[in-house]
């Protein structure tokens, strides 16, 4: 069987008070978040201190609040106050899940853009993330207003279509690309961001997990499906490899690297159908 070098697709991230008895308020996003975490390798136990943290950090936005406006509440507080910084070179997933990046205070646009959306979700703000090719940032609803925050320039609010005009979206554009994410969607990205650590390990079958449970959860997130099917062509699944490419071309018809995988999968097609007699 051919075996050549396949492109996979990936994003490189240059990437309420708590009192007494009462019972803690259900948070979706930091509940699937934390889910993220455990299931791929982060302990259980971290999680009381996310939530202490989580308390303590919305709790002091929301005092800053009273005298600034929401998205300066949140910048003064997480990168000036407490003094978190980016991560654009180590691509370790302890920039990316949420425990790892309040205990090192650091983090990759995902790892800090999945710390604002659990804040805002706790202080009853409105606020979304959103994907670009190679990149996620989120967008606060201000009292009326659009702010589109860029996290690896500490929370500073960017003009209209700079995130665009920096991180151009595919021609034609993709489902996934420029558009308010669901919490699910966002817990997508992050699986995708395991997927490819796990690949860089060589952890094949660990990979092919994690990129199949971000197209699950973000059925239009191209790089996902393409990703999926080239751990599935590297283990000669040929014909389920063939149909997520398919994907991957439906939601995003201009991702790059998928038409040239599926130039060898032909190729590969082609030589076991000659191998088997007639």
């Amino acid at each position: 069987m051919v075996r050549r070098a396949l492109k996979f697709l990936a994003i490189f991230v240059l990437a309420a008070q708590g009192c007494g008895n009462t019972p803690e308020r259900s948070l979706p996003l930091q509940d699937l978040l934390l889910g993220a975490a455990r299931t791929w390798g982060q302990a259980a136990d971290r999680d009381a201190f996310t939530r202490a943290e989580l308390d303590r950090i919305a709790g002091r936005v929301r005092r800053r609040a009273a005298s600034v406006s929401p998205h300066r509440a949140l910048a003064d507080v997480v990168f000036r106050d407490l003094g978190f910084v980016r991560e654009v070179q180590d691509e370790s997933l302890d920039y990316v899940f949420l425990p790892s990046v309040l205990e090192h205070r650091r983090g990759s646009c995902v790892g800090l853009g999945s710390l604002y959306l659990v804040l805002a979700e706790r202080l009853g703000w409105r606020m979304h993330g959103v994907l670009l090719p190679g990149h996620f940032y989120v967008v606060l609803d201000e009292r009326g207003e659009r702010r589109s925050i860029e996290l690896l320039h500490e929370g500073e609010v960017m003009p209209e279509g700079w995130h665009r005009a920096r991180f151009a979206a595919a021609t034609p554009p993709a489902r996934s690309y420029a558009r308010a994410l669901s919490r699910d969607e966002v817990l997508g990205i992050v699986e995708f961001d395991v997927g490819n650590q796990r690949k860089r390990q060589g952890r094949v079958l660990d990979a092919r997990r994690a990129y199949e449970s971000a197209r699950r959860h973000f059925p239009d997130f191209g790089e996902a499906h393409a990703s999926a099917a080239a751990v599935a062509q590297l283990l000669g699944e040929l014909d389920y490899s063939l149909e997520t490419y398919r994907d991957a071309q439906r939601v995003n018809p201009g991702l790059p690297g998928v038409a040239a995988n599926m130039t060898l999968l032909a190729t590969e097609r082609d030589h076991g159908s000659a191998a088997v007699p007639p």
